[in-house]
Parts: C-alpha cells; sequence; structure tokens
C-alpha cells in the first residue's frame, strides 16, 4: 500500500485547491447527504503533492466512506511517515480513530458495542509506551459543539452556485468524521482514561505545606501502584506551574519513582508573593524535609530539570541537604549576571516579557509571553529613547520584581544569595550531571556553574553533555533542523533515556550510562563524532591567535601582530532609530547567507588550507578608545564556509565597565586606551572546513532586545536617548585580539 502511494505521488502534480465539487444534484439543505456525497466524491477526486498531508485526509474521507479496512491502512501510512522523527507522536496518531473503527468493525449487535469498545481500547492502550498513555487523554479533549459550529458555518458561506471548493470539502469531512466519532465513543473513552490511570497511579494534586517564615507552598505527588513503597524520589521545583506538569511526574513515576513537583512560592495555590528566584534556596531545602519524613520516600531524592528548573538545582545546592544526592540541571538559568536578566552586566529586554510569564497569574499565562505582543513593546521603548526602566510602563503595566532587578546591575549579595558562591560550591560533593547545547540561550549559566564546581572542587563528580542544542534540546526535544543547521546524526541522542540512567546509577545503584564516558562529552558538528575529556582545561591547551589588523583599509585577522600602531574607527549615532524592524527582524540562524554589517566592523582570516576542530570558548582582548565613558560591545565568530554561508559559533556581549569585574563598575577615562577581555561566551565544538575563513564581527550594541548603553557613566536605566548627544566614536587598535581553541588529533 506505501509502495504504490508514494510511486502514485511521483507522478501528481500538485493539488489544486481552486477546483470545486458540484452539488445540483443533491438536497444540499440536508448535512448528512452533503458531507457522505462529498467522501465520495473526494475518495476518487482528492490529490495532493504533499503525502502526509494527503494521507492524513483521506484516512478521514475514507472512514465516513465506511471503507475501514483501507482507512485504517491509509492511517498507518501517515503513521511511517513520523515514526522516524517522531516515534511517540506516531504511536498515538489517530489512536481516537483507530479505536473507533476496530470496535465498529467487530460489533454484529449494537447492543455489544460498548464492550467490544472497551475491549478495543484497553488492547491498544496497553500497546502505547507509558509516554503515549500518560497524554492520551488529549485525543480524546474535543469540542463538539464548536465542531458542529464550524460545520454549519462552513455550509453556510461556502457553499456558491450549488458547489462548494474542495478544501473546504475537506475540512467539512474531518470535522464531520471527528463529531461523529466523539459523539458516539468520548464518553466511554474518558471514564476509562481515569480508570486505568488510577490503576498505574496515585496522585496528589494540591498538597499544602508552610514553611519557617509562614509561607505555603503546593505540591502534587505522583506514586507509581505497581511497585513497592518506599522508593527514591525526583524532584522537580518548577515556577510554570501547569494541570499538564503532573503527567511528567508520572512519566518519572513510571520509572519506578516517585515524582514530587513543587511550585515556587506564590504559584498554583500558594497564596504568597510571587518573587522569582529569590526563595528556592530556602523552599526547597524545607520541602526535601517534608518528603523524606513521608511513607512513601526511603529518604534519597535526585532532581531534575531545565531552564528555571535547572537554576532551582543549584538552588538547592547552597545548603546542601544530606537527603539530595543527585541534580541534573538541563540549561539552568545563571541567574545574575551569568546568562539573565543580564548578560556580562547588560539588561535583556526579554527579562519583562518572562517576567510577566510567570507573575502575573497563578498558573502560567502563556498569552503573556507572545512575541507579537511583545516586539511592539520593544519597538516602541527603542524609538521613543525612554530610559530602560520605563520599559514596564510602556507595556502597560508597572512590574516591581524587573524594577529590583534594575537595581542590581552588578553580580552583588542580591544575586549572589540565590545559588552557591565561590567557596560554597566545594561543598557539593554530590554526583551532576549538567546538560546544555552550543545555542542554548542559558549556556553560559550551564558552564558558568561546571567551571565553578571545578574551580573549587578540582575533583568534583560533575559530568557534561554538550551538543548541538538549542535551550529545548538540551531539555530533551532536540532538533534535527536547528536554526538552519542539520544536525549530524549521532548528536540525535535520547536525552530522557540518560537521565533515568543516571537517576537509577545514583539512587539504585545501577551502571553509570554508558553514553557517559568521561566528565566532558561534547559532539563535534561537522563530524558525526562524540568526544570526551576527563578535564574543562584541555580545551584552553592549544590556541590558535588572532590580531585584528587593519591594513590599507582591509579588515583581516592576522596571526602576526602589525608592527604600525593602527586602528579600526567606527561611529555609532545612538539618537537613530530608525532601524527597529530591521533589527526586530534579525533572526541569528545558525547558517546565515549575509551578515548584519550596520553598527560593526567585519574582520577575516584567510582561508585554512587544512581542516581543524574548534573545540572550546574562543577569548581575547580588545584595545580601545572611545569618546564616551561606557559602552557595550558584542563579538560574534563565524566560520565563512567554501559554499559562501556563515556558520555561527560564538557571540559575546558584555558592558566594558565591568570587563575585569562583574561585581565592580569601573568607567572608562575618555579617549584614553582601555582594554575588555572577552569571556563568557559560548562554548561551541566544530569541524572547520577547508578552505574556510573565520569572520569576526565587533560592534557597539544598539538595540530594542538589550538595554542601551549611552555611555555618560550613570546608571544605564535611567539614560535616555537625551544623553546619545554626539555620536560614539571607537577606534579599536592592532594589538587587539582573539585566541581560537584548537583540539589536536
Amino acid at each position: 500500500m506505501k509502495n504504490s502511494l508514494i510511486i502514485y505521488f511521483l507522478f501528481c502534480f500538485s493539488f489544486l485547491f481552486c477546483q470545486k465539487i458540484s452539488l445540483k444534484c443533491i438536497d444540499v439543505s440536508k448535512e448528512d447527504n452533503i458531507i457522505k456525497y462529498l467522501a465520495v466524491k473526494l475518495s476518487s477526486e482528492y490529490k495532493e503533492k504533499d503525502l502526509s498531508s494527503y494521507l492524513d485526509n483521506i484516512f478521514r474521507i475514507n472512514m465516513i466512506n465506511e471503507d475501514y479496512d483501507l482507512s485504517l491502512s491509509q492511517l498507518e501510512s501517515v503513521r511511517d511517515i513520523y515514526r522516524l522523527n517522531s516515534p511517540l507522536e506516531a504511536a498515538m496518531m489517530g489512536s481516537q480513530f483507530e479505536i473507533y473503527i476496530n470496535a465498529v468493525k467487530r460489533t454484529k449487535d449494537e447492543r455489544e458495542f460498548e464492550r467490544i469498545y472497551e475491549e478495543e481500547f484497553i488492547r491498544k492502550y496497553e500497546k502505547l509506551p507509558i509516554k503515549a498513555q500518560i497524554i492520551l487523554p488529549q485525543y480524546f479533549d474535543f469540542d463538539v459543539s464548536m465542531a458542529e459550529k464550524d460545520i454549519k458555518e462552513i455550509l453556510l458561506k461556502k457553499i456558491k452556485d450549488d458547489s462548494i471548493d474542495i478544501k473546504d470539502a475537506i475540512q467539512l469531512c474531518r470535522k464531520y468524521n471527528s463529531v461523529k466519532v466523539a459523539k458516539k465513543t468520548f464518553r466511554l473513552a474518558k471514564p476509562l482514561l481515569k480508570k486505568l490511570d488510577k490503576e498505574n497511579f496515585t496522585v496528589y494534586d494540591s498538597l499544602k505545606i508552610t514553611t519557617k517564615d509562614n509561607k505555603d507552598l503546593t505540591l502534587g505527588v505522583v506514586l507509581n501502584n505497581k511497585v513497592p513503597k518506599p522508593q527514591s524520589i525526583i524532584l522537580i521545583n518548577t515556577i510554570y506551574s501547569d494541570e499538564t506538569n503532573i503527567n511528567k511526574a508520572k512519566e518519572y513515576a513510571s520509572k519506578g519513582y516517585t515524582c514530587v513537583i513543587l511550585n515556587t512560592r506564590g504559584k498554583y495555590l500558594s497564596t504568597s508573593k510571587i518573587e522569582p528566584f529569590e526563595h528556592e534556596a530556602e523552599d526547597i531545602n524545607e520541602v526535601i524535609d517534608w518528603i523524606i519524613k513521608q511513607p512513601w520516600s526511603n529518604g534519597k531524592i535526585g532532581m531534575i530539570g531545565g531552564s528555571y528548573l535547572g537554576f532551582s538545582q543549584w538552588a538547592a545546592t547552597k545548603r546542601l541537604h544530606p537527603a539530595l544526592k543527585t541534580i541534573i540541571p538541563q540549561a539552568p538559568v545563571g541567574i545574575g549576571t551569568m546568562d539573565f536578566p543580564l548578560n556580562n552586566n547588560v539588561f535583556t529586554s526579554y527579562a519583562l516579557r518572562w517576567l510577566n510569564y510567570v507573575t502575573n497569574s497563578k498558573m502560567t499565562n502563556y498569552e503573556d509571553f507572545d512575541e507579537e505582543k511583545w516586539n511592539p513593546v520593544y519597538k516602541k521603548w527603542y524609538e521613543t529613547g525612554r530610559p530602560f526602566k520605563r520599559l514596564d510602563s510602556i507595556s502597560g503595566k508597572t512590574n516591581e520584581i524587573f524594577q529590583r532587578w534594575l537595581t542590581h546591575p552588578s553580580y552583588d549579595k542580591y544575586w549572589q544569595n540565590m545559588v552557591p558562591y565561590k567557596k560554597e560550591f566545594s561543598k557539593i560533593n554530590i554526583p551532576v550531571l549538567t546538560i546544555t547545547g552550543y545555542y542554548d540561550s542559558d549556556q553560559l549559566g550551564a558552564l558558568y556553574y561546571l567551571k565553578e564546581h571545578y574551580k573549587y572542587d578540582r575533583n568534583a563528580d560533575h559530568f557534561l553533555i554538550i551538543g548541538p542544542y538549542d535551550h529545548a534540546g538540551a531539555q530533551g526535544n532536540i532538533k534535527k533542523q536547528l536554526r538552519g543547521y542539520t544536525i549530524d546524526k549521532t548528536a540525535n541522542i535520547d536525552l530522557n533515556k540518560i537521565c533515568i540512567e543516571w537517576f537509577d546509577y545514583v539512587l539504585k545503584g545501577k551502571e553509570k550510562p554508558t553514553f557517559i564516558k568521561d566528565k566532558v562529552n561534547y559532539q563535534v558538528m561537522g563530524t558525526n563524532l562524540w568526544k570526551s575529556t576527563n578535564n574543562i582545561d584541555d580545551f584552553d591547551k592549544n590556541k590558535l591567535k588572532f590580531f585584528l589588523e587593519n591594513a590599507n583599509h582591509k579588515l583581516n585577522l592576522a596571526t602576526s601582530k602589525n608592527k604600525n600602531t593602527n586602528f579600526s574607527s567606527l561611529k555609532v549615532d545612538f539618537k537613530d532609530r530608525t532601524d527597529a524592524d530591521e533589527l526586530l527582524a534579525l533572526k541569528y540562524d545558525v547558517i546565515e547567507n549575509s551578515l548584519y554589517n550596520k553598527n560593526n566592523l567585519i574582520f577575516s582570516t584567510d582561508s585554512f588550507d587544512k581542516a581543524f576542530e574548534f573545540s572550546g570558548n574562543f577569548t581575547g582582548k580588545l584595545t580601545f578608545t572611545i569618546n564616551k565613558k561606557d559602552v557595550d560591545l558584542y563579538a560574534y565568530l563565524y566560520e565563512l564556509m567554501p559554499n559562501g554561508k556563515y556558520f555561527l559559533l560564538s557571540t559575546y556581549l558584555g558592558r566594558a565597565s565591568y570587563s575585569e569585574n562583574s561585581g565592580e563598575r569601573k568607567l572608562i577615562i575618555s579617549n584614553k586606551k582601555t582594554t575588555l577581555s572577552i569571556y563568557n561566551n559560548e562554548f561551541v565544538s566544530k569541524k572547520i572546513e577547508k578552505g574556510s575563513k573565520l569572520i569576526l564581527v565587533v560592534g557597539v550594541n544598539k538595540s530594542p532586545l538589550w538595554q542601551i548603553n549611552y555611555g555618560t557613566g550613570k546608571d544605564v536605566s535611567e539614560e535616555s536617548i537625551a544623553d546619545a548627544k554626539e555620536p560614539l566614536e571607537i577606534k579599536w587598535y592592532n594589538d587587539s585580539y582573539i585566541e581560537i581553541p584548537v583540539m589536536k588529533e
């Protein structure tokens, strides 16, 4: 069946949605007659170039035609298309229809339908992987009345001159089929789902505990009914309160653990104030105290989660509880100046967007996170030139936490109190598995915690997995296509499986995950290989040095320093705000056809005569003068590949006045040479191809997405476009350089 369809579509021209089906021969006043007639016509006339779309439509159409064997075959063909890239989705896809069809096929007497449906439901349910069983209810969550309303509207508006467009006919058939199946079976399916779920799990969704400072926290607990108690605990602390979080807890419970979901103070049913990041160090430890006293707990706890959930685990280690045996921080937020809400002491506009997302409601308010809602806010702030501290008022609502954050532009005690600081890392004597990605927005935080842990304990039991992943990918949702780059096949690993194996290793005494070879495990892009080393410092052993040379008005990355005292100059007019739209439209894909070339200079090496492995962080020192007291600089490093495309390797953004000490601002003396150190940028590993060049883009930050540093020396959050005055003039001198880490064979 599958092969014949593929052959057919190789010869098929694209389906023309302008085609119509005549309705002159039927009574259009009767809804059922129209749709059944359309299903018959579509089964022979409908064609589509996209095979998956065609199959997804035609199996539903043939259900209406009661050609059930053909429909099931077509449904299975849809699943085959998705099975390689999305095996879980493929396993569940169309389950509600498959169960219905199999029950109808077996039913000879309508009085037997309910019994047969239950048998078919359980048969399908038991074949599904546990994760699919957990999220299967979403396939039976369908608004029948809304679909019926849509059907009537289509019939009323789309039938013209006794005909209907094929695209509208398809929508009618899809909705009609879903309504028919839902009306007949969903009342049977929903209680079955609850019954089967209760056989597997015991759920306590709204437990409350009171902290020592008399604040309340809300917990969810999921017990696996099919394993003996007590069990080890997987604890997840989250600020993203959502009813579906319990599904994630069930996944962990299905692996032989009890899972506890802790909602951050103020979230879910908690009546306390929502103050992100500020209370995790205390609250998590109090919850651990409560957990170990429960009859279902054996006193051993591991933590997992990404982003804010990753930060939470490091917060918990600030006062390490003896019962906390391991953590798996995935893409953990580097709170403070590492990566959020500041990147090397530069505040991001995104901070306000995120705060609204998590503080405007006890539950997660997804509408408050919509990029289309926030880009106009950033644009208005940028174009009006108002102080950064007015960004929240421009959005329509003052945000107390945002204003609090802006009073802490240095890495001071406010931030230091949230996570381990300096020697506190030496007391973290538990196994740690950090997971991040080359394009993870919180990679800087992940590597900060790792490097500080190693710095204060050279024998730290701390492991790293890092590959070509973004923020979601580092949390197990790996994308094969990552911002224009197709990742190597070997990079598509099962991170969720590795995490469970890690918990089994630490909490149950099983073998360490076989994937983890040494302390640092990294994927070299372009080689289809994973490599490993036992020392993070290995990446700093061999470096290539390139100087930012201006030779006869040609900007080079030269292998030797030019003896002439020369410089590359740039002027930036902070009063010019005509570029708002183009700046907001920049995508920063991994692979680009061209580079943005405003407010920056672009330096290039010669072509390399042989390939080499770039693995680690590029570093450097930029020697410059400016006519202001401060400036925010960026440096983006690319590989210009032989095919003419640019491959993004690493980016740096930082405030010059904090270059040497993120905790103390030291203003620049105007027109006097100063040096900015490049550090705290993204780690990357990639094979640099023969014939490629390295491209360094250095520039001055002027963007709606970040604070704008006008260079007066005042608090940057209080500066406005009135402080812009004369354009910024910057000169980069020829003794400026960057160093590239190269791994020897």
